[in-house]
């Protein structure tokens, strides 16, 4: 016997919630890809016996895999004959699959019901919130790195920046006289802190999806960051050719687009 029923589900970006609450359309929007997905809300209407329960509820991606947990926690349900209605804001998913999910809502670790949602990738904004532009434009370094259970591995780089977007090159090998910059091109999500022009201040502190760039897109970015690269030694086509098979470069889609949407 099941420990209870699914009345309603939904997966909803926040803005998208915000406009249109219960019957706004399922779906979750992404960054880049991989990437950090926007904030969004989970709702859930429950029927089920009065009395404390465990509940999860787990993302499966197209390929079957699950790709974001939330849960277990300990949710008091109201009664068999009353919704007990539940509505949690999620800011920490990262996702590296777009498509048709699946959201499956366990009690007790019983799936108790199951509905589908798609996941897209926005846009990136061509032009950054003015803060955010002021602090790339105006600086020629840039902190990057990861951050995991809450600590940091950042490294100062040089960078470039064009429509929205910052590019920048990594060296597979730290003992080379390149930068090599902690994260790339493996992780799912970058931090990146900007400086105050002229201090050695932070300006401000966001997420980033980074995309590795191969074949003709590397070749169109690494001539945009030789000349970007102060104490360059040689020509830029010397440099190009030392980077070659040796040094990543990524492009990074900032996290700010949260900062100029209103709902």
């Amino acid at each position: 016997m099941t420990i209870g029923e699914l009345i309603s589900a939904a997966v909803v970006d926040e803005r998208v919630w915000d406009a249109y609450q219960e019957t706004a359309p399922d779906g979750i929007y992404l960054v880049g890809q991989p990437g950090p997905a926007l904030p969004f809300v989970i709702f859930r209407a429950w029927k089920v016996p009065t009395g404390f329960v465990s509940e999860e509820i787990r993302l499966v991606g197209p390929s079957g895999r699950t790709l974001y947990r939330w849960g277990p926690q300990v949710r008091r349900m109201k009664g068999a004959m009353d919704l007990t209605v539940e509505l949690d804001r999620i800011d920490d998913a990262v996702l590296d699959e777009t498509g048709t999910y699946v959201a499956s809502f366990i009690l007790e670790g019983e799936i108790v019901g199951e509905i589908e949602f798609p996941v897209y990738v926005q846009a990136a904004a061509l032009k950054l919130p003015k803060e955010t532009e002021e602090g790339l434009r105006k600086s020629d370094v840039i902190w990057v790195g990861t951050r995991v259970d809450g600590d940091k591995r950042m490294a100062p780089v040089w960078f470039a920046f064009k429509d929205g977007k910052i590019y920048l090159l990594s060296c597979r090998d730290a003992e080379a006289h390149e930068q090599t910059v902690p994260g790339v091109p493996d992780a799912q999500e970058l931090v990146v802190v900007t400086r105050r022009k002229l201090r050695d201040t932070a300006l401000q502190e966001f997420t980033a999806a980074q995309r590795l760039l191969e074949g003709p897109e590397w070749e169109t970015a690494a001539k945009m960051l030789v000349d970007r690269r102060r104490s360059r030694v040689g020509s830029p086509d010397e440099s190009l050719s030392r980077w070659r098979g040796k040094c990543d470069i990524v492009e990074l889609v900032p996290n700010v687009a949260t900062l100029e949407t209103s709902a």
